[in-house]
C-alpha cells in the first residue's frame, strides 16, 4: 500500500476512480444541502442556525461546484475533489466542536473524516484524512481532561482506532482493485495495439505513435519506410499458413532488431505490408533499408515459389524529410517508392527523390 506508485500508473487509477469519485462527491453535496436545512428547523439558538445553516449551503455548494467545474481544468479531477470533501467535512466538524458540547455528535463526524479516507486512491489524502481525525480527537481529549470524562474518552478511542482500520483495509481494498485494472487495462491495451503474430504494433497504433514521434521531432530528419514481402501468397499457396505465419513472425523480429537502436516505431499494415519510422535522415533509412533487406535474405527463409530468389525476400520503398514533416505525405511517397522496387526486380530498396521510372512503367495514380 505504501510502495511508491509509478506515475503512469497513478494516472490511471485517478481515471479509473473519477466516475465513482464524481458520483460520490454529488451525493455528499446533497447530503450537505439536506444538513444544511435539517438545521433550520432543529436549532434553537439564532446565531448557532445562522452558522452552520450558511457553513452547510457553503459546503454543498463548494462540493458541488468541485464536482461540477473541476473536471474541466484537471484531467483527472479524482485528487482535487476527494480533497475539497475532505477540508469541506473538516471544517464542518470543527465548527460543530466549537458550537457544540455534544462530543458523540463530534466524535461521529471525527470517524466519517477518517473512514473517507478509505475511498481514496492518493495516499497523501489518506494521510490527510488521519491527521484530521487525530487533530480533533487530540482536541477531545483535552476538553474530556478537562471535564475528567474518562469513560468517554475511552468510547471515542476505541472508535477512532476502528475506524482508521476500517480506513486502512478500505483504501488497501481500493487499490489493490484499482490496480488490476489498471494491469487489465493494459493488457487489453496491448492486444489492441500490437499484432500477436509479428509482435509490430497494429495500424491504428502504429499511427498514433508514429505522430507523436512526428511531432517530436522538431527539425530533426523524419523517415518512412514501407516493406513488402516479395511473393508472399505463393508462399501461403505453395507451403501452407502455418509456413506463412512462421515467415511473418520472424520478419516482424527482424524489422524489431534492427529498429531498436534507431528508436523506430514498426507496424504492420496487414498482410504482408510492414511500415518503419522515425527520426532518421535519408541515408541512414536509405542504410537501413539496404541491410533489411540482406538480413532478410540470410535467414534463409525457404520459398521455392518465388521468383526473384530461392528464399523469402521483400522489397522497400524509403521517403524522407529534412523540414515541413507531412506524415500522410511521406507516406504516400515510400508507397510511389516502394511500387517502383517492386517493379524493378524486387529484392530492393529504392529512395523517393532518387529514382528514375523503368521504360514503360507508369506511375500509379494517387486518389
Amino acid at each position: 500500500m505504501f510502495q511508491p506508485f509509478n506515475e503512469d500508473q497513478h494516472l490511471l487509477l485517478q481515471d479509473l476512480a473519477f466516475p465513482q469519485t464524481k458520483r460520490l462527491t454529488y451525493v455528499v453535496s446533497v447530503v450537505y444541502l439536506l444538513v444544511s436545512i435539517s438545521h433550520f428547523f432543529v436549532l434553537n439558538s439564532g446565531l448557532d442556525k445562522s452558522i452552520l445553516i450558511s457553513l452547510g449551503l457553503f459546503s454543498s455548494l463548494a462540493i458541488f461546484a468541485s464536482a461540477h467545474y473541476l473536471p474541466r481544468f484537471m484531467n483527472p479531477a479524482t485528487s482535487a475533489m476527494h480533497l475539497v470533501v475532505v477540508l469541506a467535512m473538516l471544517l464542518n466538524t470543527l465548527t460543530h466542536m466549537y458550537l457544540s458540547n455534544n462530543l458523540w455528535q463530534s466524535s461521529t463526524l471525527m470517524l466519517v473524516i477518517v473512514a473517507l479516507g478509505g475511498f481514496m486512491v492518493e495516499r497523501r489524502l489518506l494521510l490527510l484524512s488521519l491527521f484530521s481525525g487525530l487533530v480533533i480527537w487530540a482536541s477531545m481529549v483535552m476538553h474530556m481532561n478537562m471535564h475528567s470524562d474518562t469513560r468517554l474518552l475511552v468510547h471515542c478511542s476505541f472508535g477512532l482506532g476502528m475506524s482508521v482500520m476500517v480506513s486502512l483495509l478500505l483504501f488497501s481494498h481500493r487499490v489493490g482493485v484499482f490496480s488490476q485494472l489498471v494491469e487489465q487495462r493494459k493488457q487489453l491495451q496491448y492486444v489492441a495495439d500490437v499484432d500477436q503474430l509479428s509482435l509490430c504494433l497494429r495500424r491504428h497504433a502504429f499511427d498514433i505513435k508514429a505522430e507523436a514521434l512526428l511531432s517530436e521531432s522538431d527539425k530533426k530528419a523524419f523517415s518512412v519506410l514501407y516493406c513488402d514481402l516479395d511473393y508472399f501468397k505463393l508462399l501461403n499457396d505453395g507451403m501452407g499458413h502455418s509456413a506463412g505465419d512462421e515467415a511473418l513472425q520472424r520478419f516482424g523480429q527482424l524489422l524489431l532488431t534492427l529498429a531498436k537502436p534507431q528508436q523506430l516505431v514498426v507496424g504492420r499494415m496487414g498482410g504482408e505490408e510492414f511500415v518503419l519510422a522515425g527520426c532518421i535522415g535519408e541515408e541512414q533509412a536509405a542504410q537501413l533499408a539496404e541491410q533489411i533487406v540482406q538480413n532478410l535474405e540470410q535467414l534463409m527463409i525457404p520459398h521455392p515459389e518465388s521468383l526473384s530468389s530461392m528464399y523469402l525476400t521483400c522489397s522497400i520503398g524509403v521517403a524522407s524529410s529534412a523540414v515541413n514533416h507531412d506524415f500522410s505525405s511521406l507516406c504516400k511517397y515510400a508507397d510511389k517508392a516502394l511500387y517502383i522496387a517492386k517493379h524493378s526486380g524486387r529484392n530492393q530498396h529504392q529512395v523517393h527523390n532518387h529514382y528514375q521510372l523503368p521504360e514503360g512503367l507508369k506511375m500509379p495514380v494517387v486518389a
